[in-house]
């Protein structure tokens, strides 16, 4: 992990009299938006298994410095389920004791909840795909994302800043330019489909029944 800090000297030089915390701020955001648009930030959790009957578990992102931005796949004893849009699902949900086939999630506040359809009949293994993204309160970003990426995240938040009116900084043409540069570099890191690697290991918890 590398501190916001290290990333510095490449954004001050361009702002001057630009504060720490404006820069951090908009350093965050833009890794924030590179990271959900670029998928490049992926891990899987540890293996989990179900209970019987419960349809619930809370996913835990793997640090303070982590969210959840979402689940690309669940595979239950082995075999991928089809996901879906939650409002289509509940009103069709299986409640007959099965393996699952389905699933969707829900987020409420910072907990990111994976749901499964119909509920288990028994124990099965569970592996989850997850992408992440910086915490907005995060004071450290992934090794990758300073060592390969630096570049569209940089843009992104020199973007941000030179956006911000009646500022010395202030240039909304070159912030254009950045912005366009920075999407570009977004798009090729999706499509490369170069994955990153999060230290630390992910946790899971089932959900208690009320």
């Amino acid at each position: 992990m590398k501190a916001l800090s290290a990333f510095y000297s490449r954004i001050l030089p361009f702002l001057p009299g630009c504060s720490e915390p404006m820069v951090d701020q908009v350093l965050i955001d833009s890794a924030i938006e590179f990271c959900e648009n670029s998928l490049v930030l992926r891990q899987n959790l540890d293996t989990f298994y179900t209970v019987i009957g419960r349809t619930e578990y809370d996913l835990d992102a793997p640090t303070s410095q982590h969210n959840i931005s979402r689940v690309v796949s669940v595979a239950v004893n082995g075999t991928d389920l089809s996901g879906g849009l939650a409002e289509a699902i509940r009103n069709d949900l299986p409640t007959a004791n099965s393996i699952p086939r389905g699933f969707y999630t829900d987020r409420t506040d910072n907990t990111f909840t994976l749901r499964l359809s119909p509920p288990p009949d028994k124990k099965y293994p569970v592996i989850v795909g997850v992408v992440l993204a910086p915490a907005i309160t995060a004071t450290q970003l992934d090794d990758d994302l300073y060592n390969t990426w630096i570049e569209p995240i940089v843009n992104g938040a020199l973007s941000r800043a030179m956006m911000v009116p009646d500022q010395p900084f202030t240039n909304f043409a070159r912030a254009q330019q950045l912005m366009e540069a920075s999407a570009q570099k977004t798009i090729k890191a999706r499509t490369e489909g170069n994955y990153g690697f999060v230290r630390g290991s992910m946790r899971v918890r089932a959900r208690p029944f009320a």
